[in-house]
């Protein structure tokens, strides 16, 4: 292995870090945002992973888990990858819709708060309805 090839693999897995602390850092300042306590823990191969105190909010949890892949991903789509370092920036960032699909922590929370968002909207129309119609 030369000299040259380390130093390229030394810094891919210096931008995969950043871009994964990044990414965490999105989740973190949102979580904060909405005064759910974050802390950030090493996870799976000192993964850093953002942790915070669920008050079941779910519109609260969607925004806290679609805020770093839908970011990340927004700049891979706009930033110009025609070189270099911003070419594996660009991949890595656009990488980030996996995040979107509940085989990730991020879109199980996604799903999670869709489904109990929807399920609550369900509630709240029976609810309407069963007032409704027992005031006839």
């Amino acid at each position: 292995m030369t000299a040259e090839t380390l130093l390229l693999l030394i810094s891919y897995v210096l931008l995969i870090g950043l871009v994964v602390t990044i990414h965490e850092s999105i989740h973190w300042c949102f979580a904060l945002l909405f005064r759910r306590q974050p802390r950030v823990t090493f996870d799976r191969f000192l993964t850093p992973t953002v942790r915070y105190h669920n008050t079941h909010v779910d519109w609260q949890n969607l925004i806290i888990s679609v805020s770093a892949p839908l970011l990340l991903f927004s700049f891979g789509i706009w930033v110009e990858g025609d070189g270099g370092a911003w070419v594996v920036v660009k991949i890595l960032c656009l990488a980030n819709v996996f995040n979107f699909f509940p085989i990730t922590t991020d879109g199980q929370m996604i799903f999670l708060s869709l489904v109990k968002m929807i399920q609550k909207q369900k509630q709240n129309k029976i609810k309407k309805f069963n007032r409704n119609s027992t005031s006839d």
